[in-house]
């Protein structure tokens, strides 16, 4: 038996560091999946290590503490607050501070609240989304998995009256569950129904003006601008290499002159090589930027073991103050709610 903990010790640690080999590597099944459950992995060193030493095999305990090291480590970035870094959380207080109307009022200190959520296949709850919509005082919002059904049901619901502008990605006979579309409260300057190269749904885009006015249609001052992006990368299930390559084509935005947001599912947390090269690129998540802990938002029904698949990345010229998952009825994704400023 100790033989046989010392063999599973070994094969885990080589699982745990197939998350270093090159993002093309990376893109065959079932290397995303099992690279996804990385952070898990905690379970069977824990596990491996007590049973080990219950039978006095040492080298096989060490290899499993040597795992539930790396496992440590590997999420450690989403902790730093613990080793001096804090995030601003006494900001990001402020920036969710209601005034007791359901409005946070912070608009006039340029904080942007925006959400992203997957509607599976067009199924989440139009009620649901727009109540959250109006409770959490959304400025943009960014879905993914779309159809048209569903957006005539948000649009019954409401929506439109809250986030009167919108602009869809077109939509196409392989679309990756549905088509994917952007909301904003303020009136943009400028929009594209296309705006990352990446081979899934269309990437539709917004740009509105940062300091723009709480009311819909109030005029807005000249200045700073951002731009929103809703994003659905493939599938590792629907195309490995297509996943791999839509994931990869995020760094473009850490080239952009202009402050810029992609909302989304990217279908890949921090163990995949592809979004840690993103990342090292210029790219930054909210998460990461919040630095208390990853916010967890797939699957929802069941609170272990989930994921982070859904992201708000940006690059040098955006701030992240919060991020928050919160449960949608009629949906396998939760949905990401962060505040934001541009610098």
């Amino acid at each position: 038996m100790a033989v046989v903990l010392t063999i599973i010790a070994v094969l885990l640690l080589l699982w745990w560091l197939l998350r270093f080999v090159p993002a093309g590597v990376e893109a065959h099944m079932p290397m995303p999946y099992s690279t996804a459950l990385d952070r898990h992995l905690w379970v069977p060193a824990v596990i491996g290590a007590v049973w080990s030493a219950a039978l006095g095999c040492w080298w096989g305990a060490a290899l499993y503490a040597l795992l539930l090291v790396l496992v440590i480590a590997g999420e450690s970035p989403y902790y730093r607050h613990l080793f001096g870094r804090t995030a601003n959380t006494s900001q990001a207080t402020a920036n969710t501070a209601t005034d007791g109307t359901g409005h946070s009022g912070a608009s006039a200190d340029g904080v942007i609240r925006a959400m992203t959520l997957n509607c599976r296949y067009g199924r989440a709850d139009a009620e649901n989304i727009v109540r959250l919509v109006r409770e959490r005082h959304i400025d943009v919002l960014a879905l993914e998995e779309l159809t048209d059904e569903l957006v005539e049901r948000l649009s019954h619901a409401g929506l439109n009256t809250l986030l009167p502008y919108c602009q869809q990605g077109a939509q196409h006979a392989g679309d990756n569950g549905g088509f994917n579309a952007i909301w904003s409260r303020a009136e943009p300057v400028g929009r594209i129904a296309t705006f990352l190269n990446i081979h899934a749904a269309d990437v539709p885009a917004i740009t509105i003006d940062a300091d723009a006015g709480d009311t819909p249609g109030a005029p807005s001052n000249p200045g700073r601008q951002v731009t929103f992006a809703a994003a659905h990368t493939k599938s590792p299930m629907r195309g490995c290499r297509e996943w791999s390559y839509g994931v990869q084509a995020l760094d473009a935005i850490a080239t952009s002159p202009e402050p810029v947001v992609v909302l989304g599912d990217l279908n890949a947390c921090l163990d995949h090589r592809c979004l840690r090269d993103v990342l090292a690129a210029g790219v930054h998540d909210a998460s990461l930027d919040v630095a208390h802990g990853p916010t967890l938002t797939f699957p929802s029904w069941t609170p272990w073991p989930r994921i982070e698949l859904d992201h708000a990345l940006a690059n040098s010229g955006v701030v992240f103050h919060s991020a928050q998952a919160i449960t949608v009825r009629d949906t396998d994704h939760r949905a990401l709610l962060v505040t934001l400023s541009v610098r």
